[in-house]
């Protein structure tokens, strides 16, 4: 015992030394072998010391059993055996340290501490909720503000579990110190009377995020500025910075972007939308629904089906133009080949012939008439479309898209997937039937049909009925979320943010990009997809 204290006060190898001279007999072997095993794991290696403990049956030591099972469970994570230490820990939970109240504690720690050995392949029972609780918490450090809602979701799975008793001393505040957080947050928005439903829809999201988080940790101060003119954004700007706040969120509106990009220092900002021109300067964050992260993903979508040869419908202007440019480049990069493409007018209702010379319709139409002038007889015929082709890409917005796929689908595009922009579908249209079949990637607050928090059910019926712009809602609640993970600089996005506008992330060129929820339309209705095949 005198060996094994000196092993825990760092004189290792006086202990190993003493535990040397001592020849123990049958009843002390056990802790021999454990002392002998903390101290050698110092001096010698976690694999020495664990053979030391390998044959030590803890049935034989029931005063030691708790000690000997934290030790070897301990030097297994260290050897990367998680699945043997779990062995061992589901053992320390299942009686050997009756009354025990450290065991859950230290079990937790340790799962914790090695998290990134962990896998729920193959795992059941208490085992895997452990697992998953310290995985859960692992996302959780990143983004908070769900952490009520997530572990409440993991105790339902979970009623009986020993961590229960951690959840609220032990486990939610270490989540909530994870992060450097600031004090207060500065929301920039529009002013006008004209955006007054853009406005409130960013500014309810905003708060009903920090609502989430405030009911599991200490909430930011939050102040909300008007930006009635572009040339306001800089002044309001300012005076959100000389009020206190250490991060801005906003402004909206592409003008006032830019004029507050001019006078951004040093104190984080995270604008609502994309600079038309130039790099953002340094702590400019620029957080956008971009509808170019839509296009960009369906074109990584189809190459990773094997659809290597596209088709393109786009509208005839900017933003047409600028959606088919950014798919192109994606697939392109990728591998891909776009084999044609059709511009479109907006104020058309007739796309046969932009489709025809898409699909080759008239081609097959030619050969037909020129077999029967041959022939001199008429001939049974239905047209067929080109056969090089294994994807159509539609760039098109809700009006359109009604007209456009029913009409590429009279012109026997047959089984040629459809892929599109969540622009396509409207979700207070009455109908959307006419686009069934149709994939493309959305918002998951609509692919899911909800999105459960900690203060209740958020459903696109709801939000619509409550008057709020759907995507702006959940923009102003991820930029809670992400104002939160980009003031803490030293730890970033890390793997990406979950919100109700997709997963948020650095993309190569440092700039913040969406992955939605993949989608295809289902009787009407967006049905989360499998993301591949």
């Amino acid at each position: 015992m005198a060996a094994r204290e000196a092993g825990r006060e760092g004189r290792n190898r006086r202990a190993l030394s003493e535990l040397e001279a001592i020849d123990p007999g049958a009843e002390w072997i056990g802790l021999w072998s454990l002392a002998a095993a903390e101290s050698e794991r110092m001096v010698s290696g976690p694999d020495v010391a664990y053979e030391r403990l390998a044959a030590i049956d803890p049935d034989r030591y029931p005063d030691l059993a708790g000690d000997l099972l934290r030790t070897r469970s301990e030097l297994l994570f260290a050897l990367q055996r998680p699945g043997e230490a779990l062995q061992d820990l589901t053992l320390l939970g299942a009686g050997f340290a009756e009354g025990d109240v450290e065991s859950a504690g230290f079990t937790w720690s340790l799962l914790r501490d090695y998290r990134a050995q962990l896998t729920t392949d193959g795992v059941e029972g208490v085992q895997l909720g452990w697992i998953e609780l310290a995985l859960l918490t692992s996302e959780l450090e990143a983004d908070p503000t769900e952490a009520r809602a997530a572990l409440q979701g993991w105790q339902e799975r979970f009623p009986q579990h020993p961590a229960v008793d951690l959840l609220g001393d032990t486990i939610t505040p270490e989540i909530c110190r994870s992060a450097k957080h600031p004090s207060r947050i500065a929301m920039l928005l529009p002013g006008s009377e004209r955006y007054a439903a853009r406005r409130r829809s960013l500014r309810d999201g905003f708060l009903a995020a920090r609502y989430a988080l405030k009911s599991s940790c200490a909430s930011p101060e939050v102040a909300f500025y008007e930006v009635g003119d572009p040339l306001d954004a800089a002044r309001e700007w300012s005076r959100a910075v000389a009020e206190g706040a250490d991060i801005i969120v906003g402004p909206l509106l592409p003008e006032s972007v830019e004029r507050v990009a001019e006078i951004a220092g040093e104190r984080p900002t995270l604008a609502l939308n994309r600079l038309r021109a130039g790099s953002p300067p340094a702590r400019f964050e620029e957080f956008a629904l971009a509808p170019e992260h839509e296009s960009r993903q369906a074109a990584r979508h189809a190459l990773d089906r094997g659809l290597r040869r596209a088709l393109v419908l786009y509208p005839g202007n900017e933003w047409g133009r600028r959606i088919y440019r950014s798919f192109a480049q994606e697939y392109e990069d990728g591998g891909g080949e776009i084999i044609a493409q059709e511009p479109y007018s907006l104020s058309a209702v007739d796309y046969s012939d932009q489709i025809g010379r898409l699909l080759k319709i008239g081609a097959s139409n030619r050969r037909h008439d020129e077999l029967q002038r041959r022939l001199g007889r008429r001939l049974n015929f239905e047209p067929r479309r080109r056969q090089d082709a294994d994807l159509v890409f539609v760039v098109a917005r809700a009006a359109q898209g009604q007209l456009l796929v029913p009409q590429l689908r009279y012109n026997y595009s047959g089984d040629l997937p459809i892929y599109a922009i969540q622009n396509i579908f409207d979700p207070e249209h009455l109908d959307n039937r006419d686009l069934n079949g149709v994939e493309m990637p959305a918002l998951p607050v609509l692919a899911d049909r909800h999105v459960q928090v900690v203060h209740g059910e958020f459903s696109p019926e709801w939000l619509a009925a409550s008057g709020f712009d759907i995507a702006l809602f959940a923009m102003g609640y991820d930029s809670f979320k992400l104002a939160l993970s980009l003031f803490d600089g030293s730890k970033g996005l890390g793997t990406g943010i979950g919100g109700l506008t997709g997963i948020v992330s650095r993309a190569p060129d440092g700039r913040l990009q969406r992955e939605l929820a993949w989608t295809r339309v289902v009787e009407g209705n967006l049905t989360a997809a499998p993301a591949t095949p």
